[in-house]
């Protein structure tokens, strides 16, 4: 197992290269009102999942210093074996 995550970004907004970190906060939905619900942090090693996201703000941190963040569209996020999948349709980076 890897000792870093990977988060990729799938958008037909535009095209942002994989990142390497240690953490990643993403703003969920409730799966039955689609409401949001509130932000979701994920480490390496977090088991299998698909998260539905609510238009809010991605945080990708490394070492405790944020290194990315981006305004999301809805979508959704999957989670497998250190990589996180983040599908939408835009996103707006702020750093």
């Amino acid at each position: 197992m890897s000792d870093r995550l990977t988060v990729r970004f799938i958008s037909v907004d535009k095209h942002i290269s994989p990142i390497e970190c240690d953490a990643v906060r993403i703003p969920i939905a409730d799966s039955i009102k689609g409401e949001f619900s509130g932000s979701y942090g994920i480490k390496k090693g977090h088991a299998k999942a698909v998260f539905l996201l609510k238009k809010g703000e991605v945080i990708v941190t490394d070492v405790d210093k944020t290194i990315f963040k981006a305004e999301i569209s809805d979508g959704f996020a999957k989670v497998e074996n250190n990589l996180i999948s983040i599908t939408v349709d835009k996103i707006e980076e702020k750093i």
